[in-house]
Parts: C-alpha cells; structure tokens; sequence
C-alpha cells in the first residue's frame, strides 16, 4: 500500500479555514510551497476522490495524488508531508508484518516532523501563541493543519529538552 499523509479517522474537520488577518510573523520569510518543491523535484500531482487519506506517495511513478475534496490548508499539509516521502525515496509501505509496520511508522512520522518543520519555522508559533485563543487559532494564523502545529510543537520540546541536558555543570 502507498504511504499516506493522514488517516481521515484523525482528520480535521473538512470545513474550509480561512487565515486569521496577517500579522508581523510574514514578513521573517516567504512562506513555504510543497507545490513549488513538488515541481522543483520533478514529482507529478494528481487529484483524486481518495476515502481514507489525505494524500499518497506512489513511489513507482513519482506521483502524489491528493485528495480532491480537501480545503487549501489541508491540501497544503498533506502535500507538504508526501513532499517529504518522496525527498527520502520512500518505498511503499507494507502493513502485513510487524517489522513493515515498524518502517511504515517510521516513515510517517519521519515525514510529518520534517514536513512540519518546512511549514512553520521555529519563530512562528512563538509569535502566534501568546495571543492566539486556541491551537485552532494559532494553526489557523499559520496556515496549517492543528495536528502539523501540534507535531511542530512536540519537536520545539524535544529542542528544549536537549538543550537543558546539554548543559555543562560548572
């Protein structure tokens, strides 16, 4: 089975979102484009009624096909996550043994972290929180998906963590 972006048991709701008016955070960089990157590494995009996931990454055929009924956040984030598939070369995954299952997880958790990176950098949600009601809110402002800012946050804890542990006692 090709890998896939989101189960849509755990999907977001489908309702479109529509950016929170634009604060100062947009002017630290240009937002990043998976459509752009997709172009730039050759990759093929295709849209589909897809049932239980946002997107898939065919590796055979350098092809990300997309769910057609996705808002332009959603799209985005699952775009940016096949993106990040096919950066690695990822194979397809396999689900029928437990070791295949093991690499399939790896793989996609390996894709939301780096895809979550590329989305928001590190400044962002340093920026929105503070005054955003809700993570709903934040993820609203930053033009991404709540689960993509959620997984954006657990890796800006890991970064802290390591940086307490990292300290030489003097």
């Amino acid at each position: 089975m090709p890998s896939h972006a989101f189960d849509d048991a755990r999907a977001t709701s489908r309702r479109e979102t529509v950016p929170a008016q634009r604060r100062p955070i947009d002017a630290l960089a240009a937002p990043y484009s998976p459509w752009d990157e997709a172009e730039a590494m050759g990759l093929h995009i295709r849209y589909a009624p897809l049932r239980h996931s946002w997107a898939w990454w065919v590796p055979s055929r350098r092809l990300i096909v997309i769910a057609d009924q996705l808002t332009a956040v959603q799209e985005r984030c699952g775009l940016a996550h096949e993106v990040e598939h096919a950066r690695r070369n990822d194979d397809e995954c396999s689900d029928r043994t437990p070791l295949g299952r093991l690499w399939a997880r790896r793989q996609e958790i390996y894709a939301d972290e780096a895809a979550a990176r590329r989305l928001i950098p590190a400044v962002e949600p340093e920026a929105v929180l503070p005054w955003a009601a809700s993570h709903e809110e934040a993820a609203q402002e930053l033009n991404v998906t709540e689960h993509m800012l959620r997984v954006r946050l657990r890796i800006r804890q890991r970064e802290l963590e390591c940086l307490d542990t990292s300290r030489i006692a003097g």
